[in-house]
């Protein structure tokens, strides 16, 4: 009886950590993605006022918001990683 429901358990935790570290690939992706918009965002702050002053400002606001945006990956990232070391623990 038991041998079988240790089994079971493992397999879904296996798939568990199969779809965890996906989804903190999808994130890493994000953050990637993120940076290079926050990059962008940086130009139009230090360049956009000889196109239009509005560019600067849009170009804070895009910064700002990627900015955020990065932290909020990176936490989720960690906190996702985390799970992820939990479960392998409880494997072993």
């Amino acid at each position: 009886g038991d041998d079988i429901m240790d089994a079971k358990l493992k397999k879904a935790y296996i798939a568990e950590v199969q779809y965890q570290t996906k989804m903190l690939n999808h994130l890493k992706k994000w953050l990637r993605n993120l940076i290079i918009f926050s990059s962008i965002s940086f130009v139009l702050v230090l360049f956009g006022s000889s196109i239009h002053p509005f560019i600067q400002v849009l170009g804070v606001i895009l910064l700002i918001i990627s900015i955020l945006s990065c932290a909020l990956v990176v936490l989720g990232y960690k906190n996702g990683y985390d799970n992820v070391q939990k479960i392998i623990n409880q494997i072993k």
